[in-house]
């Protein structure tokens, strides 16, 4: 299983990622932006197993994909509105 005993990451080490990541999606029909996301994803979860359990591996790979997605959903309002923020100033 991966695990790691450090401290939380950043959210400025987040920030910086994100921004690097977001120029290589823009401007790429949605299919192939969820694509990628998906395939980002799978290979985040398939790092995650317990050697030998495979019912643990199963488990433990749900609650990291029900916590992913209570995450996502939170920084949907945030995200929107810094869309929409942008697309204000953008219109001025």
């Amino acid at each position: 299983m991966t695990t790691t005993t450090e401290s939380p990451p950043d959210p400025r080490e987040i920030d910086r990622l994100v921004e690097q990541i977001m120029p290589i999606l823009a401007g790429h029909h949605e299919a192939i932006q969820s694509g990628v996301l998906a395939d980002l994803l799978s290979m985040w979860l398939a790092g995650h197993f317990i050697e030998g359990s495979a019912k643990k591996t199963a488990k433990l790979r749900e609650q990291l994909l029900r916590d992913h997605m209570q995450l996502v959903r939170k920084l949907i309002p945030v995200n929107e509105a810094m869309i929409l923020e942008r697309t204000r100033k953008g219109s001025s």
